[in-house]
């Protein structure tokens, strides 16, 4: 048999051992994109989908290489394992990850997933800081900043001390679900997590979550978002429980310190409540196999808000005030020509006139008054020169001698150094 018959065997007996559904990428119609492409492929919103799949909405995640049969079973026991659990539990899975719930197939073999659609719970309005108004999916990303942060992108929603407690008491409740069913999260990072809430209560959802390890095996190749690896330093693998709970401890530091880049926790431990502290420097020391589990930090985080004082004890930081542009008073010209404050002058030594203006032109208010004197002057004198010359009256004198009928205009000074006006001798 030929290496290509072979693997359409075993992906067929692999199918058959499932006995899971399937969907035929010619059922469902056009494709439309859904977010931006990822690294291994591309989420779209089929027209339709096949109701023997389930209600609600669905997409699906069609990848840029087709998998290969290690693959293949993989996903089919990761869809066979939540098609077996009690509803209760299936409910629960479903709600806090878009788990792979059927194999797309086209001619040539497996070619992507099909998912619940879960943007309807996690896709909000969003105010971006250029003014334009849009509809961004809500994830762990947006909860690392500011504690005004959402309030100021339109969302009613206070990150304070409380609200960040909640969140992580969620997400380590969610984390602590997968370890139980021996599944690792593997890529913890905040675009892989979205957030959202209904009425008070923060909800959690994990995507991607056919990059996870499933019960020690994994179907797509391992990837690290940057800034959330294992230190290169503690020399361990990234695909572990352990390692799950160091990135839970990264996340925790950041929600409580508001930072994106947080790593040493002794920097910030003023942030993050008294009982939660020991916790933290355990789970991002490098001894692997005492960090906290998951369920751990849901219960201490859980009793910690539960006091009813999170936000009197640790108020966070007070908000920056904003940085305004100075706004110019068109109608107000006063500031450009003020008179300056005198700067002494040592003794024995001659004051230089004032440096030029800033700007490098007076305004043109003052221009124009500077104009109008001089033609006012200027009219005056032959106002006045004619009427001498009527009455053949003597000349005006400005200290020089003349003959008569002549007329010595007075010299006006102009200043040119800002903020001093006009003036005559």
């Amino acid at each position: 048999m030929s290496t290509a018959a072979l693997e359409r065997h075993e992906r067929v007996s692999v199918q058959a051992w499932a006995g899971q559904p399937a969907v035929r990428l010619e059922e469902l119609g056009e494709l439309v994109p859904v977010g931006r492409a990822g690294g291994q492929g591309r989420v779209y919103r089929p027209l339709r989908f096949p109701a023997r799949l389930g209600t609600g909405s669905m997409v699906v995640k069609l990848y840029r290489r087709q998998p290969s049969v290690e693959a293949v079973g993989v996903l089919l026991q990761m869809i066979a394992w939540s098609r077996g659990l009690a509803a209760e539990e299936r409910m629960e899975l479903h709600s806090m990850s878009a788990w792979p719930t059927a194999l797309v197939w086209a001619a040539e073999g497996p070619v992507g997933i099909a998912m619940h659609d879960v943007s309807g719970r996690f896709e909000v309005p969003f105010l971006m800081p250029s003014g334009r108004r849009g509809r961004v999916l809500l994830s762990l990303e947006h909860l690392m900043g500011a504690d005004e942060y959402l309030q100021q992108r339109g969302l009613p929603i206070r990150l304070d001390t409380l609200t960040r407690a909640e969140a992580a008491e969620r997400i380590s409740a969610a984390l602590a679900f997968l370890h139980r069913s021996g599944i690792v999260a593997s890529d913890i990072a905040p675009n892989n997590l979205l957030m959202g809430w209904r009425g008070r209560e923060p909800e959690v959802c994990f995507i991607d979550c056919d990059s996870m390890v499933f019960r020690g095996r994994h179907a797509l190749a391992a990837v690290e978002t940057a800034d959330w690896q294992i230190p290169a330093a503690f020399s361990e693998p990234p695909r572990t429980r352990a390692a799950d709970a160091y990135k839970l401890g990264l996340i925790v530091l950041r929600l409580f310190a508001r930072s994106h880049d947080a790593r040493d926790p002794r920097s910030h431990l003023h942030r993050v409540p008294t009982e939660l502290r020991p916790l933290l420097l355990r789970a991002l020391n490098d001894d692997a196999a005492n960090r906290p589990p998951a369920g751990e930090w849901q219960r201490a985080l859980r009793e910690v808000y539960a006091r009813g004082d999170l936000n009197e004890r640790f108020p966070g930081p007070r908000p920056k005030p904003p940085v305004a542009a100075r706004p110019v008073d068109v109608l107000d010209n006063s500031r450009f020509y003020r008179s300056p404050r005198p700067t002494p002058v040592a003794a024995g030594r001659r004051a230089h006139p004032p440096a030029p203006h800033r700007g490098g032109q007076r305004p043109l208010s003052l221009v124009w008054l500077v104009v109008a004197a001089v033609v006012l002057v200027l009219l005056l004198a032959r106002l006045m020169s004619a009427g001498l010359h009527s009455s053949g009256g003597g000349g005006l004198s400005s200290g020089q001698s003349g003959g008569a009928g002549q007329v010595v205009v007075p010299q006006y000074a102009f200043p040119t150094g800002p903020g001093s006006g006009y003036r005559t001798p």
